[in-house]
């Protein structure tokens, strides 16, 4: 896609619509002029819980009047029909989806990447399973993935980035269901979609750094609507737009790296200049797959 895209000179927004939204440019200002000092960890996390029964066991049975299965499957291995891998809930499916962390795991971490200077992780490691849902996803219900960054601006030497989820209990760190929080030598920075808020670290807390007040906040910005008038203008002055196709080919990147890591359980090195894994031929067989006909990319 990124490819087609700078071949025809074409403008491809991407729906990652936080990067729009003015609380999450200022936030990320913050990051990036060094208000939280040096950054060492970025964490970020979608929390719920389902449990016990999750999205349930339908039984397999024929679609809908009005609904084309095998144009639905597209690509993807034929299946029976199953309500659950129908509309939404298709996304805790391996053949169709990389669960929360290629869904939610996207829009957070590119925010990291964007606050933090960076592309692509080093080192992948991820740990987890379906431990208590009773349900037929295939997506595991516990899942921590921790990246190892090389070095950046914001950072001064490398950095570790955390994506968590459950969907067995709802809460998170400060109660936030979902967040993105940057830990920083001077001080933490947390930012979701209602707002941000940063504290100083109370031993580096001075007023050459910080108000008198200590910790700063604002509340959530519109999002959506400001990112359609930014590829609307773009298409005008072609220049790249906020959530440009190469960017979040990178972003995206990050979550299928950890799925990957996830289905092998083992520790993964990422060459980010050749797109694959660095001595594990296993790993690099799952960056593709075979694609059913007639859905094939030629």
């Amino acid at each position: 896609m990124v490819e087609a895209a700078r071949k025809n000179n074409r403008v491809v927004q991407v729906g990652t619509q936080q990067r729009s939204g003015e609380h999450f440019q200022k936030a990320v200002e913050l990051v990036r002029g060094g208000k939280i000092g040096k950054v060492t960890l970025a964490e970020t996390w979608i929390h719920g819980n389902q449990y016990p029964e999750g999205i349930g066991n339908p039984p397999d049975s024929g679609p809908p009047s009005w609904f084309d299965w095998d144009w639905w499957l597209g690509p993807a291995p034929k299946r029976p029909y199953n309500r659950n891998r129908g509309i939404y809930n298709f996304r805790w499916f391996w053949d169709y989806s990389g669960g929360i962390l290629t869904d939610w795991g996207t829009h957070l971490i590119d925010v990291v990447h964007w606050a933090m200077g960076v592309e692509a992780p080093k080192t992948i490691m991820v740990t987890g399973g379906k431990y208590v849902l009773d349900d037929n996803r295939e997506t595991p219900d516990t899942l921590e993935v921790t990246y190892q960054y090389p070095a950046s601006a914001m950072s001064g030497k490398e950095f570790v980035v955390r994506f968590s989820n459950r969907v067995a209990n709802g809460r998170g760190p400060d109660g936030h269901s979902y967040g993105i929080q940057f830990y920083g030598t001077d001080g933490t920075l947390f930012v979701d979609r209602g707002g941000y808020t940063l504290w100083p670290e109370a031993s580096r807390l001075g007023p050459e750094r910080f108000n008198s007040e200590g910790a700063i906040s604002a509340g959530g910005s519109a999002q959506h609507y400001p990112h359609v008038l930014n590829f609307l203008d773009c298409l005008k002055s072609r220049q790249k737009p906020n959530s440009d196709v190469e960017t979040m080919h990178r972003s995206t990147s990050a979550g299928l790296l950890g799925v990957i890591g996830y289905k092998l359980g083992r520790k993964l090195t990422w060459d980010r200049e050749q797109e694959q894994f660095l001595g594990d031929a296993e790993a690099n067989k799952l960056l593709t797959k075979e694609y059913r006909k007639p859905w094939v990319v030629a």
